[in-house]
């Protein structure tokens, strides 16, 4: 795709099922900037008189505290106290909330969830067209967005743009762009070693329902809330908080290898198992980067092939 100096992008989503029209009009980049095409988002729409009521009861963060407007980090989590799913929680109305997943499917959220509907007035939904673009805040800017100001929803003619951490921001639209982006691998590949040095998990199928969120650094996002009342999983990571005893957390480690580490692979030091990689992208042909839960005792190799493991960094 050539870059112009003047691309514009013109959609339209008709939403069905009651929800709103959502257009947008016009998302205009000046110079040759490119936001970056990440992969299709997953996005659960939770709606209704009781969404919200709905979500806090089965979510760990304070959903209640969420204005209208606003976003936050949250999770669900089982009665174990294990992640089975992380996500950004976009408070967009009233009585409508998005889930965007950082790993997993939303028709298996959607069908998860559905379980314990019951009676309350919420209604589900996966939408399965949404398009998502990252960038820097001046790669925001020159496709003439405003750089959101901490956890707020700038709306644009029914996208919303969000800033993901001190340095990138996401926008979330209702159906993919035609232009205005960079959809090269190795913009994704940036992209996922900035997710791996910024802390920020992605939790695939494989790990599903085995991490607590203290293992994962999730206290730091806050992405779980333990003065809020009762949610799956609560009485567990509570306890954890307040008396210790977590031996566990989330490293950036870097190391050699031919070929990239599928997640969950485990981390080894003589033989035992002292670790879990979570995510992992390249830095330089051969050389890596990755997220993992670890223990007290530094990895020394793993059941694939990585050479002259290195601890950068903890995440609290």
């Amino acid at each position: 795709m050539r870059k112009s100096d003047n691309l514009a992008l013109q959609l339209t989503l008709i939403a069905r099922r009651g929800v709103s029209t959502l257009r947008v009009n016009s998302i205009t980049l000046r110079g040759n900037r490119l936001l970056i095409t990440l992969p299709a988002p997953q996005v659960l729409q939770l709606s209704g008189p009781d969404a919200a009521a709905f979500a806090q009861a089965q979510f760990a963060n304070d959903v209640r505290a969420l204005a209208c407007g606003r976003w936050q980090w949250n999770a669900w989590l089982s009665p174990q106290g294990r992640v089975r799913y992380l996500f950004l929680l976009l408070r967009v109305a009233d009585d409508r909330l998005l889930l965007l997943l950082r790993g997993g499917d939303a028709g298996d959220v959607h069908k998860e969830l559905s379980r314990y509907v019951l009676r309350a007035k919420v209604a589900l939904e996966a939408l399965g067209n949404a398009c998502v673009l990252g960038g820097s805040e001046e790669d925001l800017r020159h496709a003439g967005l405003d750089w959101p100001q901490n956890d707020a929803l700038n709306m644009h003619s029914g996208a919303y743009a969000l800033r993901l951490d001190d340095s990138r921001g996401l926008v979330l639209a209702p159906h993919p762009f035609d232009s205005v982006h960079d959809s090269e691998d190795d913009a994704f590949a940036r992209w996922r070693l900035d997710d791996i040095r910024a802390g920020l998990p992605e939790l695939t199928a494989p790990l599903r329902d085995r991490l607590l969120p203290q293992w994962l650094g999730l206290e730091r996002l806050p992405a779980f809330s333990v003065a809020k009342g009762c949610y799956p999983g609560q009485e567990i990571i509570a306890r954890l908080h307040f008396k210790g005893g977590n031996k566990r957390g989330l490293y950036r480690l870097s190391f050699g290898c031919e070929h990239l580490p599928a997640p969950a692979t485990p981390l080894r030091t003589d033989g035992t198992e002292t670790g879990l990689l979570i995510q992992s992208a390249w830095i330089a042909p051969g050389h890596a980067e990755a997220l993992a839960v670890l223990g007290d005792i530094s990895p020394s190799g793993a059941a694939e092939a990585l050479r002259d493991i290195q601890v950068v960094s903890r995440f609290t």
